[in-house]
């Protein structure tokens, strides 16, 4: 059954799939609204990686998750139209999916699903894509044979640390700052400027190791709609800071123009 599954998902465009055993995260679930949609009497949660990294050289100024277009729904139709055909094929059990918006601990489930390691910097770190995946999970009353993996680690060589500003500035994470609404405090909009921040942060995923070997991504929507950049009043229709409003982005890319 699970090679069933596999392949159907697969036939829908989702290459990496894997398995977890639904009680193995059940004490680490998260509270929020998704949660009511939790199938009742869950048994196995297929975990699917959508990796995004479009090409070798990182884009200018934003995140490269932030260069593709929003992942909430370019992945969230994969979901929906595997979950769809899982219904259709496999009669008798439900099906529900999830993306960002989740109850369940993605990094965690992905790591117990033996999809990758936890790194330091608490992103799932892939053999294949490194840390640039996003995570989309399916949960199902559908119970499978599953080995009981144990979430496993990076080697913590402490390269993400060494040059996060969380840790060398004690400041907040500069994609939290990134996203704030309304006016910044000077010290916040200080340290944007200094690492030169439009939106999220990627210094800690382009140091490690890991990442260095990451494959490029083979989804269609990412790579038709990757932006280098955030270009001054664009149309963020569809990108990952459009939830955040145009005020928000424009501001840090304004900040970025100001003199030292």
């Amino acid at each position: 059954m699970r090679e069933k599954i596999e392949a159907i998902i697969n036939k829908v465009g989702i290459k990496d799939v894997g398995f977890c055993a639904y009680n193995k995260v059940l004490e680490n679930l998260i509270e929020c609204r998704a949660k009511e949609r939790l199938p009742k009497n869950a048994k196995t949660v297929i975990v699917c990686l959508f990796p995004y990294k479009v090409k070798e050289t990182p884009p200018e100024k934003i995140s490269r998750y932030a260069a593709v277009p929003d992942y909430h729904r370019v992945c969230g139709e994969y979901l929906k139209k595997a979950t769809e055909e899982l219904k259709k094929q496999i009669d008798g059990y439900q099906f529900e999916w999830f993306i960002d918006n989740s109850p369940l601990p993605e990094v965690y489930t992905a790591a117990c699903a033996g999809m990758g390691v936890i790194g330091e910097n608490g992103l799932i770190i892939t053999e294949k894509y490194g840390s640039f995946v996003f995570l989309g999970e399916i949960v199902t009353d559908l119970e499978l044979d599953l080995l009981d993996v144990e979430p496993k680690h990076c080697k913590k060589c402490g390269k993400c640390k060494a040059v996060c500003p969380k840790y060398t500035d004690s400041s907040e994470c500069l994609s939290k700052i990134s996203q704030k609404k309304g006016e910044l405090s000077s010290a916040d909009a200080e340290i944007l400027k200094k690492h030169k921040i439009v939106w999220g942060c990627d210094i800690c995923a382009e140091v490690c190791p890991e990442n260095k070997k990451a494959e490029t991504t083979y989804i269609e929507e990412f790579i038709n709609g990757y932006r280098n950049c955030y270009s001054d009043a664009e149309d963020i229709t569809g990108r990952a800071y459009e939830w955040r409003g145009e005020k928000t982005v424009q501001r840090n890319y304004l900040l970025q123009k100001e003199k030292p």
